[in-house]
């Protein structure tokens, strides 16, 4: 880890149903005990998955240790196996077996899979105990480590069983972006992308302006700080999606999270995302809500940072199946997720079926 700069504290606090900060900047994961008060805590566990433990596991809980409280760990397997009833049982074993108690904090270290997982694991145990967020992947830093949602999968479906459980804060450190995989950075910049079109032109025509598809940590720090930012203002209006406001962050998740259930995309997010968009921007021009030269600099885009904008290894018969299992369904219809424009999306739309069939058939080749 490299040496602690001063640190970039988002200037706004996350008022839902318990405040909380964001952390930002660089060198943040040596100084955990600055942003919560550790030794409140009867112990600490850190929870991460196997590849996480292995590159941080022992350095952080070295952090963790200075507070001079017992530090327990517990990894889970990696990818979505993490999130199955099994592995959470798991978890709930090691709890038990260890004496946690109430007043302990899980401390979640990695990227989305253990958020989600750990994050359900911290709302269930004892009716709920306090956490922690450390998101170490470009994806967390953005979305999924922001917002409270938390949960595992079930029935072969992608987050069926969870809730709404806020952390008690979130430090996102940069410097553990270095050590992404490119796909794991493309999973991130998918879903800036996703906030860029649905929520910010601007955002949206930074990265499309970009000559490269590289980034530095100086570059991404304000790009994840807007991001954040965003998802902030939307969960503070609806916190538990109840009023649909919160919606708007699934643009692109309609059809991806089909795509996911109906394909082999484990670890590709980002992909199922960027597929999703492809199909909503299409169907919004075809229904005269988004422009027709929009779509190409969308798709342009999409594969300039080498996410796909085809899925030749599904069917839009099997995409549509899998669609009725969409959270945001209503009456046994998805509500679509739309864009106006770039930088404007546009909640709970109703799309004739024949016109998703006959946008799937373009792009399922």
């Amino acid at each position: 880890m490299s040496q602690p700069e001063k640190r970039l504290e988002i200037p706004f606090k996350i008022t839902v149903t318990r405040a909380w900060s964001v952390y930002l900047g660089r060198g943040l994961a040596g100084r955990i005990g600055d942003f919560v008060d550790l030794k409140a805590y009867s112990s600490l566990v850190l929870v991460t998955d196997e590849t996480t433990d292995r590159l941080y596991g022992e350095p952080v809980a070295a952090i963790l240790a200075q507070s001079g409280k017992k530090v327990l760990r517990f990894s889970l397997p990696v990818g979505e196996i993490a999130k199955s009833p099994e592995s959470l049982a798991e978890g709930y074993t090691f709890l038990m077996e260890n004496g946690v108690d109430r007043s302990a904090l899980l401390v979640i270290l990695g990227g989305g899979v253990p958020g989600d997982a750990g994050g359900y694991l911290a709302a269930s145990y004892l009716r709920g105990i306090d956490y922690i967020q450390v998101p170490t992947t470009l994806l967390a830093q953005v979305d999924s480590a922001i917002g409270g949602k938390v949960g595992v999968n079930f029935g072969g479906k992608k987050n069926m069983v969870g809730s709404f459980y806020q952390p008690k804060t979130i430090i996102a450190d940069v410097d553990f972006l270095k050590s992404l995989p490119p796909q794991e950075m493309r999973n991130g910049l998918a879903e800036i992308l996703k906030y860029g079109l649905a929520m910010d032109k601007d955002l949206f025509e930074r990265l499309e302006h970009k000559k490269d598809a590289d980034f530095k940590a100086a570059e991404l720090i304000p790009i994840i700080e807007r991001c954040a930012a965003l998802k902030a203002k939307v969960v503070m209006a609806d916190e538990t999606e109840r009023t649909g406001a919160r919606a708007i962050l699934n643009f692109g998740h309609t059809i991806g999270h089909a795509l996911e259930a109906a394909s082999n995309l484990e670890g590709q997010h980002g992909a199922a995302v960027s597929f999703g968009m492809v199909v909503a921007s299409r169907i919004s021009a075809r229904l005269g809500m988004l422009s027709a030269s929009a779509t190409p600099r969308i798709e342009a885009v999409l594969k300039k940072f080498g996410l796909p904008v085809h899925a030749p290894q599904v069917t839009p018969g099997e995409l549509l199946a899998n669609l009725k299992f969409d959270k945001k369904t209503s009456g046994g219809e998805p509500r679509w997720v739309l864009l106006a424009e770039i930088g404007r999306g546009v909640v709970n739309c109703k799309v004739p079926q024949a016109l998703v069939s006959q946008v799937l058939a373009e792009v399922c080749r």
